[in-house]
């Protein structure tokens, strides 16, 4: 008995796995380009600019969501391989800026450019001013299938009498 249920079992596990069609996930996730701003490029404290991405998802399942976030590198850490800029000094944050977006990307599309106006505030709500330096971007795409990628942006933020 036991060897009938040894059988069936590994037929039916054959079976399955014959069925199963593999996929490559780096194929398949959303593909992100950067287009503004720049790697490297300066952002002043309380000066509109643009965050523009090119974003395409191979999988053409439609896209999702976009997540992207913004944080204090004084300790110059690393998020992965990007085009890394000209540091100032390491330093402490005092009163480092920090900003988080979450955003519905079209369903319908498998191809869009996001496109949005950022200021970076000058000053926090108990109007003491952020550090100027360096900073970067951690942006995340999903798609439908629920495949997501990661890249990360470099810039610096300074005072805009700086400019």
């Amino acid at each position: 008995m036991s060897r009938v249920f040894f059988i069936i079992t590994a037929l039916f596990a054959l079976l399955v796995s014959g069925c199963a069609e593999e996929k490559d996930t780096e194929e398949l996730q959303p593909v992100v380009e950067v287009l503004m701003p720049s790697p490297c490029d300066t952002i002043y404290f309380g000066v509109p600019f643009t965050f523009m991405l090119q974003i395409e998802d191979p999988a053409k399942s439609g896209l999702g969501n976009l997540s992207f976030d913004a944080h204090n590198n004084f300790n110059h850490h690393s998020h992965g391989s990007h085009i890394s800029c000209p540091m100032d000094d390491k330093k402490d944050p005092v009163n480092p800026w920090e900003g988080v977006w979450i955003k519905s990307l079209p369903d319908d599309k498998s191809e869009y450019v996001f496109d949005t106006e950022i200021t970076i505030p000058l000053k926090d709500e108990d109007n003491n001013y952020h550090d100027p330096g360096d900073y970067h971007f951690h942006i995340y795409v999903t798609n439908n299938e629920g495949y997501q990628t990661f890249t990360t942006l470099d810039f610096k933020v300074l005072m805009p009498e700086n400019k």
